[in-house]
């Protein structure tokens, strides 16, 4: 089903609409991430940055051969992630995944031997099997699997002297660093604390490894033996994550959001000199360094976008009807699916509500800059846009004409108050709220002023969306038990919640067609750091993915009847 999906998709055209939208029938309008994630070296300093690849589509997890010739990475083509390898100038593209034989599934995590003769990588040796550690020869162009048991193996890296193997295994609930020898033998578990320690890194003397571990609520950087002895965290950083470290003779390459956005920093094997070599603001990760030192190959946002685009669901044309130097997500259909209104934002401390004709012409600012603002959602009639606004602290709704005129603060209890959906008959409207310490569902009777609240137990509940029908609310919500978010729905007058998904992914932002029948979300795909559209029936069934489009997709918004 997956590949069947995957084929209609990639064979429908992507272009900028003009003139009138031919779109009919049942529709998504969504968000489409371009350039999220290219790959590029700098310096061991951070200067000389070069751009390497120029695709729409995501790149991750680069990293160079010992020569310095050709890069192995893993990019997202046909619904799924792929080890290519191409030279530094972008010529001879090779489908390593594809030369393997491999089955469809994700590949990722590529590192080459220190002789360059091997390509180490994750990948699913059988059809829904777990992550294995396979070996590619380059040569004979054959893979062998290393690691073939029940568990998640993830990120192998070489020892420096070609003769062993670090990656994490295990499952959802915890990963701990392995070390294995390349003819599979002498398998040994290095780390045994609970939650997750895994993305190992041998120093350059092969006497130590560096690795990501959780001691909290967010990750740190530490350090042992070879052995598994004498285990250490070098960052202690509480506020913030550390993660993908690299190591070579220059120090301590890792990946961190320290400074507010996430960006590649250097330290010294012992914790100490940490300083930022990416450009303040610039979204850089997945550092990798050349065997010599002096370079690091890594991946970056720094030239994302996201625009608009529509897809039929019966295999229509692809449209992107917006696209620019910004960010546009949050797409709502007006009732008659004449116009769409959308968030924008051109920087981090600017989001404003735009709507466009259906076909992306006429756009229109309707906030000019007051405030942050995002989420639109058009009422039944078609006469008013609700919609969230920051100014300076919190987060509360709003309500406005379509043209952007007599705009109202409709929510006064709590700080945060966001998400609003539209009850059919438009005398509701339904947003998560923060109350008490607690992130539950609420309804705002318009008629009356009265607030009622729909979910009160411990789950973080988030982005309701209102059935057609108007009795049903389908929403996000996060267990306390759980890392992850699903999709839920409870009775529009509240009530006891039922999960409509169980994934080991995050599951987001639920979007109903119009008919009732089926629900649309976004998933992020674990292993890849990816976002795409599923659809599941409200009946409950199979999770199947509706948009696998090469890049990350979000905010799904079903075109009205």
């Amino acid at each position: 089903m997956r590949l069947a999906v995957a084929g209609v998709l990639v064979a429908t055209t992507l272009c900028c609409a003009s003139g009138s939208s031919a779109i009919l029938g049942t529709t998504l309008a969504y968000s489409s991430e371009l350039h999220a994630a290219e790959i590029y070296t700098m310096g061991a300093n951070g200067k000389g940055v070069v751009r390497v690849t120029h695709d729409a589509a995501a790149d991750r997890w680069p990293t160079l051969s010992p020569d310095g010739t050709t890069i192995a990475f893993t990019r997202k083509s046909g619904g799924m992630w792929s080890i290519f390898t191409m030279r530094t100038d972008g010529s001879g593209l090779t489908n390593i995944t594809q030369a393997a034989g491999l089955p469809y599934g994700f590949d990722g995590y590529p590192d080459w031997s220190p002789d360059g003769k091997t390509l180490a990588f994750s990948a699913n040796a059988s059809p829904g099997g777990p992550l294995d550690i396979m070996l590619y020869d380059v040569a004979s162009r054959t893979a062998r699997d290393l690691t073939p048991d029940a568990a998640v193996d993830l990120r192998p890296r070489f020892s420096p002297d070609g003769t062993r193997i670090a990656y994490a295994a295990g499952g959802d609930q915890a990963l701990d660093v392995y070390v294995i020898r390349t003819d599979g033998s002498g398998r040994t578990r290095l780390t045994t604390a609970p939650g997750w320690q895994f993305e190992p890194t041998w120093s350059p003397d092969g006497t130590r490894i560096a690795f990501t571990e959780y001691p909290n609520q967010t990750s740190d950087i530490a350090v042992m033996n070879a052995d598994g002895a004498n285990q250490r965290n070098i960052t202690h950083t509480p506020a913030s994550n550390d993660t993908q470290a690299t190591w070579t003779s220059a120090g301590i390459a890792f990946r961190s959001d320290r400074s507010g956005v996430d960006g590649i920093y250097l330290m010294n094997p012992d914790g100490t000199g940490v300083h930022r070599l990416s450009a303040a603001r610039a979204y850089d990760e997945d550092p990798n360094w050349t065997r010599d030192g002096k370079r690091i190959i890594f991946t970056s946002g720094r030239n994302a976008t996201s625009g608009i685009s529509v897809t039929n669901y019966a295999g229509g044309a692809t449209q992107q009807l917006t696209k620019g130097a910004w960010f546009d997500t949050d797409p709502s259909w007006s009732p008659n699916a004449r116009q769409i209104a959308f968030a924008r934002s051109p920087s981090r401390s600017r989001s404003d509500i735009l709507v466009m004709r259906a076909d992306g012409s006429r756009q229109k600012n309707l906030t000019h800059g007051v405030g942050v603002n995002w989420g639109p959602a058009w009422s039944p009639d078609g006469t008013k846009i609700a919609f969230v606004r920051s100014l300076q602290f919190g987060a509360q709704i709003w309500t406005m004409r379509p043209d952007g005129t007599d705009q109202r603060l409709l929510t006064k209890t709590g700080s945060w108050n966001d998400h609003p959906t539209w009850s059919p008959d438009g005398n509701k409207l339904a947003y998560s709220a923060v109350r008490g310490g607690r992130t539950n569902l609420y309804a705002l009777d318009l008629r009356t002023g009265k607030e009622r609240r729909l979910t009160s137990g411990p789950n973080v509940d988030r982005s309701p969306a209102w059935s057609p029908d108007g009795g049903t609310i389908a929403y996000t919500a996060q267990r306390l038990d759980s890392t992850v978010t699903d999709i839920w729905t409870v009775p529009a007058a509240g009530g006891r919640g039922r999960p409509m998904t169980s994934s080991a992914n995050a599951n987001s932002a639920p979007a109903w067609s119009a008919d009732g029948q089926r629900l649309a979300f976004v998933k992020d795909e674990f292993y890849g750091h990816d976002h795409d559209v599923y659809v599941i029936t409200t009946g409950g069934g199979e999770e199947t993915p509706e948009l696998t489009a090469p890049w990350p997709e979000d905010t799904p918004s079903w075109r009205p009847r």
